[in-house]
């Protein structure tokens, strides 16, 4: 959002996450804008549309049609002059600063840059091209040192400080109070509070990060359309559904090579040949390139880049007096401190290292049945496990598809949604998209419309990998009434013939994840754009996401959706026992080393980060060797592609997902304690009021608490899964 991103890139399809909008988002912009008074005329020129108020209905809705690199261009460069005017404006008021004269109205400036920075990078993610990767190379600098003027102004930051020091009498609200202390923090945070020289010290440090994330998502996005495994002969792919390689050959054909089959560096693509190919030389050669992305010789290798963000981070972390970026980057979090993100992950890795290598072992024997002598890799453990899984439980993932077409599991996750928190979804026409496939909804609740939702699904040219949500427009409910205006993105494969598309388990709670983003960014009732959904801390920013996984889980809601594609009969009980023991063995992917593996080698690398030169793919080495890590586990993201590790939303923060998810697991009891399951009424409008709706008007601690009467309790997610001592797992 994304966690995304996120927003970052989603990782359920690893990337979210996200929630995106994260590289472009402003300390004190939200990732869309508010839209000004003034009407749209017809005659305004290109560049003027994507500024002032958007047209079309629910207050105007993205006018992608117009957004053209230049256009944006020029957008983007009179939306910084304005915001420049607007702050500016503020600094010189003469009269004694107030919560109204300098918090509310720097909360409230900046609404063009707002709106272009969420069509932006909504562009970028969705509908990329040469011509706007280039523009948003010269614009995000810009961007990023308007930040830092801002943040550095010293008359500003002395009309913040007096209204911050005149609380409580100086706000008018709990939520003014809790706004002044977020925009102070914010500007503390951002270099407010230090001298002249470590200001510009910090100015050249963040314009050149920015620029070297841009460097390294561009780097992972162009390699991975340029690297694929070929073909030659058709019984290689022995395994594969035909639907799987007929897209293979259809990969082929649209690269020149009709004679072949084509294996795309994509995880669409990917992922069905490491789980199903019998041929364990193609499985290794596909992993093996899988792998490399990002650190291979070249003009797209980020091995240099890792190096410079990982020393600039640990230079910016001590201008502000932290030992090491990891200090710096969790400070504002939940967590406070890496200490208590290692010790949480490392507990999870001990537990689960046995577990995981009696599983290994069980893997093991069913490939010395098949191949006498091999020693079970990387390239055969999802191979092994789907054989496991099938012997075990009786269980093919195949067998689950028939019963998850797309549209099913949209109407699900809408109709879970409505009995669960009353929103309605209803779909609307004509609005602009960046595709024709996209769909777009009105929700509504108790008949007053909330936000509207574009549903983009498919894969396409320029549409970056996996699955995120983000905002074209955040919600403010204040006077400047704004809906949020929401766009969910996943990356399912087009049927190649008149069936609809089948998706399998795992893509279907990529799906209820992302919407779980969505419910998070349409609930938004903040009166304030920085106490907004998105704003509160990053290690709770996937928790609605999470939770709302538990959902497609429900008997109630799959022996209604999950109806065969054909037959329309639904789910069998014994199918759905089926999957519910299986999960429960493979469990949430945060519970497994793969996952682990990734977030301790992205919490040490930056717990060495003070400065010094780092060489990232030689660190993760030793990390996973220190660990003791089995030779068939490899990191989720190796860290070359570990898109998260550098973003900034997500560095030192790749923790967040198991935080979340215990989080999300403890939430979850609430509901599973109530009279109604996952539908209570009590427990749903609780959760809405502190949680759902709240966004960033109180720390998340405190929400927390009030909703569930305790602090987070991590064990919440190992009683789950049955992972600790019995004795412990009494609740």
């Amino acid at each position: 959002m994304k966690r995304n991103p996120s927003v970052r890139r989603g990782w359920r399809l690893p990337t979210t996450i996200a929630v995106a909008g994260t590289l472009l988002a402003g300390f004190l912009i939200a990732s869309a804008g508010v839209s000004s008074a003034a009407p749209t005329p017809a005659d305004l020129n290109p560049t003027e549309r994507l500024l002032v108020e958007w047209p079309g209905p629910y207050g105007g809705l993205p006018p992608v049609d117009h957004a053209t690199p230049a256009n944006i261009e020029a957008a983007c460069l009179h939306a910084i002059a304005t915001k420049r005017q607007e702050v500016a404006a503020i600094v010189a008021n003469p009269a004694p600063p107030t919560f109204e004269n300098t918090i509310a109205a720097l909360d409230a400036s900046g609404l063009e840059m707002a709106r272009i920075q969420g069509l932006l990078q909504e562009l970028l993610a969705a509908a990329s091209s040469d011509d706007l990767r280039a523009v948003a190379g010269r614009v995000l600098p810009l961007w990023t040192a308007l930040e830092d003027e801002t943040a550095f102004d010293p008359q500003l930051f002395r009309r913040i400080d007096t209204v911050f020091k005149a609380l409580p009498a100086s706000a008018p609200t709990p939520d003014a109070r809790r706004l002044v202390v977020v925009v102070r923090d914010n500007m503390v945070r951002r270099g407010a509070s230090l001298e002249l020289e470590k200001q510009a010290q910090l100015k050249t440090i963040n314009a050149r990060i920015a620029t070297l994330i841009t460097q390294f998502g561009q780097n992972l996005t162009r390699e991975e359309a340029a690297l694929v495994v070929y073909v030659d002969d058709v019984a290689e792919l022995k395994g594969l559904k035909e639907d799987r390689i007929a897209a293979a050959k259809t990969a082929a054909v649209a690269r020149g090579q009709a004679t072949k089959w084509a294996i795309p560096m994509q995880r669409p693509s990917v992922w069905p040949v490491l789980t199903s190919a019998e041929s364990r030389p193609l499985r290794e050669r596909v992993f093996r390139l899988w792998e490399s992305r990002g650190n291979n010789r070249g003009p797209y290798d980020n091995a240099p880049v890792m190096k410079e963000i990982l020393q600039l981070r640990g230079e910016r972390a001590k201008l502000f007096g932290y030992s090491t970026y990891a200090h710096y980057a969790t400070a504002p979090r939940m967590v406070g401190k890496p200490e208590t993100a290692a010790v949480m992950l490392e507990r999870a890795w001990e537990l689960l290292l046995p577990k995981t290598q009696e599983e290994i072992a069980n893997l093991q024997k069913m490939a010395n049945r098949e191949h006498a002598g091999i020693t079970l890799a990387p390239w055969d453990k999802l191979y092994y496990a789907e054989k496991y899984r099938q012997e075990a439980f009786g269980l093919d993932a195949e067998a689950v598809r028939p019963y998850l077409a797309l549209q099913n599991v949209v109407d699900g996750m809408m109709w879970a949604a409505e009995s669960t928190y009353g929103l309605k979804f209803k779909e609307i026409h004509d609005a602009p998209v960046l595709a024709p496939e996209i769909r777009v909804y009105e929700v509504s609740r108790d008949g007053e419309v909330v936000g509207v939702l574009y549903l983009d699904l498919f894969q396409r040219t320029g549409k970056g990998p996996a699955s995120w949500t983000a905002e074209y427009q955040s919600a403010v409910r204040g006077p400047a009434h704004l809906l949020p205006v929401v766009t969910l993105h996943s990356n399912v494969m087009r049927p190649l013939n008149s069936e609809p598309p089948l998706l399998a388990w795992e893509v279907a709670n990529v799906l209820c994840h992302e919407f779980g983003h969505a419910l998070h960014m349409l609930s938004n009732r903040s009166t304030y754009r920085a106490l907004g959904s998105t704003n509160v801390p990053w290690d709770f920013v996937e928790v609605p996401s999470l939770l709302n996984e538990r959902w497609l889980l429900d008997r109630k809601l799959l022996l209604r959706f999950a109806r065969h594609y054909q037959t329309g009969a639904p789910m069998p009980l014994e199918l759905i026992d089926k999957v519910e023991r299986s999960l429960k063995h493979d469990r949430v992917f945060s519970v497994n080393l793969e996952f682990l593996a990734t977030a301790l080698v992205d919490l040490r690398l930056h717990l060495l980060a003070d400065g010094r030169s780092i060489d990232a793919v030689e660190e993760e080495k030793k990390i996973l060797a220190a660990l003791k890590t089995p030779a068939a586990i490899k990191p989720l993201l190796p860290v070359s592609s570990a898109f998260h590790t550098f973003t900034e939303a997500y560095s030192a923060g790749v923790y967040t997902y198991l935080w979340s998810d215990a989080i999300a697991a403890d939430i979850a009891e609430a509901y599973l304690e109530a009279p109604g399951g996952f539908y209570d009424q009590e427990v749903a409008a609780r959760y809405r009021r502190t949680i759902l709706d709240a966004g960033n008007t109180q720390p998340m601690q405190e929400a927390f608490r009030e909703f569930r009467g305790h602090d987070p309790d991590p064990d919440a997610l190992f009683r789950r899964f049955d992972l600790l001592p019995i004795a412990k797992s009494q609740h």
